[in-house]
């Protein structure tokens, strides 16, 4: 599906590389990942940061959304289909895809600070 209003994972790898979070609401390490995407998303003009909440509540995430002041995408997995699709077992849970959609590499944990910007340097640089 595509549109104004649908976050779609191809769409996104069509105009470049991804990061692409999957996150769970009321969970402070997710949020610090998304945290930590959104402060990075401005010194990466050319990769699309996007964050996918998994199942939970609508009102919980756009409470969260607020509170936190995310600028990046934040969709919202409401039957948990997309993170199944994902195979996403853990939270935080982040995809590195280039351009095109092959994916460099997905971390299992909360990535910040130095690690963080060096998968982005990757993206950025393109595939090996």
């Amino acid at each position: 599906m595509r549109g104004a209003d649908i976050l779609n994972s191809c769409q996104l790898a069509e105009r470049g590389p991804v990061a692409l979070a999957f996150v769970a609401t009321r969970s402070k390490a997710c949020d610090k990942q998304v945290d930590a995407l959104d402060r990075l998303r401005e010194d990466y003009p050319g990769i699309s940061f996007a964050a996918v909440a998994i199942r939970g509540d609508r009102k919980d995430l756009q409470d969260a959304i607020r509170r936190h002041g995310w600028k990046l995408p934040v969709a919202w997995d409401r039957d948990g289909g997309v993170a199944n699709a994902f195979a996403v077992a853990v939270c935080p849970t982040v995809t590195f895809a280039y351009e095109g959609g092959r994916v460099e590499g997905t971390s299992l944990s909360l990535v910040d600070g130095a690690a963080l910007r060096a998968r982005l340097d990757k993206l950025e640089a393109g595939p090996p």
